[in-house]
């Protein structure tokens, strides 16, 4: 210890150490300022080892809920386990800041910590700028005895993964009150002090110390933070509260030595952090404002919604060597790796989170951070690539393997592109981007060796899967196949916009060809199910997996088996309370800790869900969509989590916290299938489909993006009607057509005038309209069946508990009329109350239930109404192996005989 502060270990060839420079604290602090409120923040205990960030384009501050932050500069990682910890006169050693971390607050701008002890609370406000490569942290401090705050941290000064730098040192600068991290070439450069520092650090020349260095920052003895008791008082409460901040700040990146101390100085100035922070209160109204809401009788599902945006937003990242594009996700690195979680830039998983974020009115971000980021890494032959670490440029990246791994990247952006043109009807983007859409297009249709329509995955790379057993002798998985069948009918579409009728032509006579595959090949009737993959020795790999969601969430499928294949999805088999496992439970391969063979995904989920909602499916796309809302706030605070465990509600320890594809899914599945948003630009259309639940009556959505404007409307459902009343805002006023088709319940008698379809799950009840300013319209209806399972939760650590519902179907009963079919399943011996609505008034009071052998049933009393409660006991035997068995419910408004 060197004046009560690590000096770090030297060998005995090095200089002996100086003491601790001592600093000047004429100017400690900065002026205070309201941070205000958000109506979406979340408020929590502090928790260890739970992930809390804040984000902005060019920075971000990761860490720990109990006070431990990364700090990066993309594509620089500067340092790790920023800790702080306060030393009082009590005691001789300091307080860690992880023993009195208290409560946290998560809020779009940036996020809070508080500490709490006995003579003192702090409250750590951790934010950094939207467009700077800086973070800043500013300490609130209400203290009744003179406080020392000691800000501890290891430092790194890498680039990200695979990237190296040598010579790497620090240096305290004692006119900027800050340590300069840099090294030999002085190529990279950055800041991190504080005007309050009264102590830092003794460290080596030229290189880093082996102890982490410190900065401490002085909180009474003579600052403004902190008045001495007159003789005779007794110590009291004698600091000025909100009054002043401590600041402390990060800023530099890949530039001169002059430029990162020029803004470090800038950003520590009075009304420096003020300005930063209004710019992000001002971006995070404008998300919230300017883009798509929901108001919803789900509050939970609300403000999901709004955290995914504000998750989407923080995927755009931009590197000073790459360009602006959208990353995969964050995570700490930690000691021990310089990987930030997937915070680098990742192909297809930009491809898929454009659909919600195209959904939602993020089109600039996607425009700019997917097509034209991703364009310019194309390689020559027309794949895009997989992945691209931050420090690519500062290595021969595209030497190494991972950049062109997948092969399901490239048509996933041909179908992303063709998405994001629907809904904005920017031609002038296709155009601009055509050679790169028709190699790619070229380069995936090379990919089939044998004729077949489909991609090979042996010729295009990784599909569905990257490792395990599963994917030993693969030709062609569904996945893959899947999404290259949806991106041909958008590609054949761009193509025949801009007069490439030719193109356009060949790309669907390969969509017919590898459809009839996928129906002659996979489709096992016996099983009632798609299968996973055709292998190389032409046979076929029948295991159940979620992965025919992928293609069924664009409707590539017969709408017959689609809807078997639905009910197979909503089994517990795949489906947990907290979301979709890749793999069936009953599988021998399965395993619920495995990355590809049993671990729940929630970008799995989201596509099991708008599958659902594509084959009618609505209660088990309900289902799916609401376990993926309840991720983002179960453990990190508008997180959600990449993968988790298969049988108990945790996510796995190798899981990266803050995955941009598991937000990403729950907009998709929301807006494409709950609401059923159809914006098809090109041909002047918007079709709304909803599927609403059966408790919800109502529900609003503004800010739907639709060319150069937006829409926004209204559904209600009373007795006998469903309206919408709709608006359009923006510069174009040129009429659309508005296609109303909601779904109605089973056995519903639809008047008026349009069309009626009959689906497997559902009724659907079709009128149009034109759209200039604003419409009304309405579908009239009377009677159908509806039911409404119980509501139980998820809980962390905790197995499945909650009932499935399979499928919905509807049977005759000769003069009993309809017959109301439930497939369900439940816990073993667990009895259920579900609420059912009859078709009318004297079918609820006549109900009668009856379930297949070894379950029982119980009909509730009669209520004034069209609702009845129903009570299943599910049976004691057949128990799949995690506790579920199943019946069939059959519901009539008939007294048996």
């Amino acid at each position: 210890m060197v004046g009560g502060i690590l000096s770090g270990t030297r060998s005995s060839a090095q200089p002996p150490p100086r003491a601790a420079t001592a600093v000047d604290t004429t100017t400690t602090t900065i002026p205070f300022f309201p941070l205000g409120t958000s109506p979406i923040e979340l408020r929590g205990d502090a928790r260890p080892g739970i992930y809390l960030a804040a984000v902005g384009r060019r920075a971000i501050a990761m860490g720990t809920e109990d006070g431990r932050l990364e700090l990066w500069s993309w594509p620089i990682k500067w340092m790790h386990d920023l800790e702080l910890s306060f030393r009082v006169p009590k005691y001789t050693e300091p307080i860690s800041g992880r023993a009195v971390a208290h409560s946290v607050i998560e809020r779009p701008e940036g996020v809070t910590i508080e500490y709490a002890y006995e003579q003192f609370t702090v409250r750590e406000h951790i934010f950094v700028p939207l467009d700077l490569p800086a973070a800043i942290v500013l300490l609130d401090v209400d203290a009744i005895r003179p406080l020392d705050i000691i800000a501890t941290f290891a430092p790194d000064i890498h680039f990200a993964w695979p990237a190296s730098l040598g010579g790497q040192y620090l240096v305290w600068e004692q006119n900027a009150r800050a340590f300069l991290f840099s090294e030999g070439k002085r190529s990279i450069n950055a800041f991190f002090g504080s005007p309050a520092v009264t102590q830092a650090s003794d460290v080596p020349a030229h290189m880093l110390a082996a102890a982490p260095p410190q900065l401490v920052l002085g909180v009474g003895n003579g600052t403004d933070r902190y008045t001495a008791p007159r003789l005779g008082e007794p110590p009291g409460h004698n600091v000025n509260l909100h009054t002043a901040y401590i600041p402390i700040v990060l800023a530099g990146g890949a530039m001169p030595r002059d430029s990162a101390l020029a803004m470090y100085r800038a950003l520590i100035a009075p009304g420096a952090a003020e300005r930063e922070w209004k710019r992000r209160v001002a971006h995070a109204d404008s998300l919230r404002r300017t883009t798509f809401s929901l108001h919803s009788p789900d509050s939970l599902l609300d403000r999901a919604v709004e955290y995914a945006k504000v998750n989407l937003d923080e995927s755009f990242v931009c590197n000073p060597d790459l360009g602006c594009g959208l990353v995969a996700g964050y995570g700490l690195s930690g000691a021990a790796s310089d990987r930030p979680g997937f915070g680098w830039f990742f192909g297809g998983d930009a491809a898929i989170n454009s659909f919600a974020m195209t959904g939602a009115g993020l089109t600039p971000l996607v425009r700019d951070g997917v097509f034209r980021f991703f364009a310019q890494f194309q390689r020559a032959d027309g794949k895009i690539t997989h992945e691209i670490s931050q420090g690519a440029k500062r290595v021969d990246w595209f030497g190494y393997p991972y950049a062109f791994y997948h092969g399901d990247t490239t048509p996933f952006w041909m179908l992303a592109f063709g998405e994001y043109w629907l809904q904005t009807g920017d031609t002038a983007l296709v155009r601009e981007l055509w050679p790169n859409l028709k190699r790619a297009y070229d380069w995936s249709r090379k990919t089939d060796t044998n004729g077949d329509g489909l991609m090979d995955n042996p010729a295009a790379g990784a599909g569905a899967l990257e490792v395990g057993d599963l994917q030993i002798g693969i030709l062609s998985d569904v996945y893959l196949g899947g999404v290259w069948v949806a991106s041909l009918e958008r590609f054949a579409a761009m193509a025949r916009a801009l007069g490439n009728t030719a193109v356009a032509d060949s790309a669907l006579a390969i969509r017919s060809r590898a459809i009839r595959t996928l129906e002659t090949k996979l489709w096992a009737p016996a099983l009632g199910q798609y299968a996973f993959a055709l292998l190389q020795d032409g046979s076929v790999n029948s295991n159940l997996t979620a992965w025919p969601a992928t293609a069924m969430s664009f409707a590539v499928f017969d709408t017959t088996r689609g809807a078997q294949m639905g009910a197979r999805l909503a089994s517990s088999e795949i489906m947990t309370d907290w979301g979709a496992r890749p793999l069936s439970a009953t599988s021998t391969l399965f395993d619920p800790l495995h990355y590809n063979n049993g671990a729940v995904w929630p970008f799995v989920t989201g596509f099991v869900s708008l599958a659902q909602y594509r084959y009618h499916n609505a209660q088990a796309g309900f289902f799916a969509l609401q376990a993926i809302a309840h991720t983002g706030f179960d453990q990190s605070l508008g997180r959600n989590p990449e993968v988790i465990s298969g049988r108990l509600y945790k996510p796995l320890d190798t899981a990266v916290p803050h995955q941009f594809f598991a937000t990403s899914m729950v907009l998709t599945p929301l807006l494409r299938g709950l609401l059923g948003i159809d914006v098809d630009m090109p041909r002047g259309r918007v079709t709304l489909a909803p599927h609403l639940p059966a408790g919800w009556d109502s529900v609003s959505v503004d800010n739907v993006p639709a060319g150069r404007g937006t829409i926004s409307f209204t559904l209600r459902r009373s007795a006998g009607a469903m309206t919408a009343m709709v608006r359009r805002r923006g510069p174009d006023r040129s009429p659309l057509e508005l296609v109303f088709s909601p779904a109605l319940p089973l056995g519903a008698r639809v008047s008026g005038g349009g069309t009626t379809t009959a689906t497997p799950g559902d009724v659907h009840a079709t009128v149009s309209a034109r759209i200039t300013d604003s419409s009304v319209v309405e579908v009239r209806y009377a009677g159908g069946w509806a039911i409404q399972p119980p509501v139980v939760p998820a809980l962390i650590g905790e197995r499945s508990r909650a009932p499935r519902i399979l499928s919905e179907r509807l049977g005759r009963s000769g003069s009993a009329g309809d017959r109301y079919v439930v497939a369900l399943e439940g816990l073993s011996g667990q009895r259920y109350t579900f609420g059912v609505r009859a078709p009318d008034e004297a079918k609820a009071a006549a109900l009668d239930a009856t379930v297949s052998a070894g379950a029982a049933v119980q009909v509730g009393p009669t209520k004034p109404g069209t609702l009845r409660t129903v009570e299943v006991i599910f049976p004691t035997t057949g128990a799949n192996a995690d506790g579920y068995t199943k019946t069939t419910m059959t519901l009539s408004g008939a007294p048996k005989p």
